[in-house]
């Protein structure tokens, strides 16, 4: 027989990814010829896991909700007891009496949705499509042309006629100075995120902007980040890469004891050495949301950070980071969920890799900068270089043997010019 690694790899197939919501019967993806799939798991409406077969032949012919109870048991049992279901088992699940626990609403608060872009990619369509099919009664689109020049985006979204679209120019490249645009322009008292190669699920923004009727301490928020398809290779590969993987546990993160009503919102994060430093945790900025008058006292979106800059990125960490220095709290609430586009060859992905590092690394230096964070920083440096380094860390213990080593070598050429490259952006953001 022969040596199994010898053996060609199979051809890679499309993994169909959707929902399968234990409470709904017959509502499931169907896995390819391969036994493939990626199914978001819910209960009741809401994320309880992911029900990943990527391997092929993992699946064969399965019974995709049995298996997803099995594997998922404990988080379908805390989401019954959290409804007062504590013990009723899987029959409970499909109990059309079933009232789910009451959350907290802000369904009166005015909401500016601000979505940044090129006018580059045709599925700004459709993410201008899912923002305006929002459960949330009250909002507004703000729609940032960052090439208005180009006429790419009046013409992409000429036959979308609704009066809570807003289309805003700002002819400085940048996504920051894009953002920075999209907040002058919003008159909500909150404004929300996601990017032009998403589509939000219709119930996102009532969920995530939910967490700021309980306190005013909760100044920001994110949500759940999932692939929209996994049409190629690069996509698998960026799934199992896990830049927006944040897990499915509602969770509360603030540099200071929480008050008691925002604790209850979710467990308390824990950065572990490198907190708060560690804002990959946070969230992403494909998926988050704001206070406006809070993101307008905080001199906004650093123009030395964020795509189109020299940097590349970071400029969504930088502001989850204000937050834990300003000692208010952030939520991150998975039930708040955005599907997400990823690169689809393998060369846009190793430039997206080496933008996550040069962020990343351009955020940190941007704090080490100061004299108060300097030596803080430093001592968390070694914590750090092992989480990016070593095999089995948190950041790398579930890749495969098979993971792309260019992707992480991107990944890493981007952390050593990041330093650099904040230095060069500062000088030009201040031409």
């Amino acid at each position: 027989m022969p040596d199994r690694d010898t053996q060609p790899a199979p051809p890679f197939l499309p993994v169909p990814v959707g929902d399968l919501d234990l409470s709904r019967p017959g509502e499931a993806p169907t896995p390819n010829a391969a036994g493939q799939v990626l199914a978001l798991v819910r209960v009741h409406g809401v994320p309880v896991g992911t029900l990943a077969l990527l391997e092929p032949g993992e699946g064969g012919p399965v019974d995709l909700r049995a298996l997803a109870l099995e594997r998922l048991g404990d988080a379908v049992a805390a989401h019954l007891a959290a409804d007062g279901l504590a013990g009723a088992g899987p029959d409970a699940l499909l109990d059309p009496t079933v009232v789910c626990a009451a959350a907290p609403v802000a369904d009166d608060v005015r909401v500016s949705v601000v979505v940044c872009t090129l006018g580059e990619d045709p599925r700004l369509k459709q993410t201008v499509a899912s923002v305006l099919a929002q459960t949330h009664p009250h909002l507004e689109l703000v729609v940032v042309d960052n090439q208005p020049a180009s006429g790419l985006v009046p013409a992409l979204l000429q036959d979308v006629d609704d009066p809570r679209l807003r289309v805003v120019d700002q002819p400085r490249r940048g996504l920051s100075a894009a953002r920075n645009a999209g907040v002058a322009a919003a008159t909500g008292e909150l404004v929300a995120f996601t990017d032009d190669d998403a589509f939000a699920d219709p119930g996102w923004l009532a969920r995530l902007v939910r967490p700021f009727a309980v306190d005013p301490a909760v100044v920001c928020t994110t949500g759940l980040v999932l692939p929209a398809e996994l049409a190629t290779p690069a996509q698998l590969w960026f799934e199992e890469f896990g830049a927006f993987d944040k897990g499915f546990v509602p969770t509360v993160w603030s540099t200071r004891p929480p008050p008691p009503a925002v604790a209850a919102l979710g467990a308390r994060g824990d950065g572990g050495v490198l907190f708060p430093y560690s804002a990959g945790v946070y969230g992403s900025g494909n998926n988050m949301a704001f206070r406006l008058d809070w993101l307008r006292g905080q001199a906004l979106f650093d123009e030395a950070l964020g795509a189109g800059s020299p940097t590349r990125g970071g400029e969504d960490l930088d502001a989850f980071l204000a937050v834990m220095f300003d000692g208010r709290a952030l939520v991150y609430e998975p039930a708040a969920v955005v599907r997400h586009h990823a690169r689809a060859d393998m060369a846009a992905l190793e430039r997206q890799m080496y933008g996550y590092g040069s962020g990343m690394a351009a955020v940190v230096v941007k704090h080490a900068l100061r004299p108060r964070r300097a030596l803080e920083i430093g001592r968390r440096l070694p914590a750090g270089f092992r989480k990016l380094l070593a095999p089995g860390s948190e950041k790398n213990a579930g890749r495969s043997d098979q993971f792309p080593a260019e992707l992480g070598r991107s990944e890493l050429r981007g952390y050593a010019a990041g330093p650099l490259l904040y230095v060069r952006a500062r000088r030009a953001a201040r031409r």
